[in-house]
């Protein structure tokens, strides 16, 4: 798991749900859309991405990983 993985996973588990989880949260569904933005808030706010409208698509955040690589992407193209 990248250290972006390690840190939204963190997040999701501490600030969304009620500990650690087996799986991926996001993968699973665990997370509700008032959830979801509360994510998208740590995202722009704590790691400093901010994230188009058109870049916010249920693909983009399917998994952990794949929102930590959409994270990683827009860092290294800033």
């Amino acid at each position: 798991m990248s250290e972006t993985a390690a840190v939204i996973r963190r997040f999701i588990d501490d600030e969304l749900l009620d500990g650690p989880c087996d799986g991926d949260p996001l993968a699973e569904g665990r997370l509700d859309s008032l959830a979801l933005e509360q994510l998208l808030a740590f995202i722009e706010d704590d790691l400093g991405v901010v994230l188009d409208d058109a870049e916010v698509t249920a693909e983009a955040f399917s998994a952990v990983k794949v929102v930590a690589a959409l994270v990683d992407a827009k860092r290294a193209s800033a």
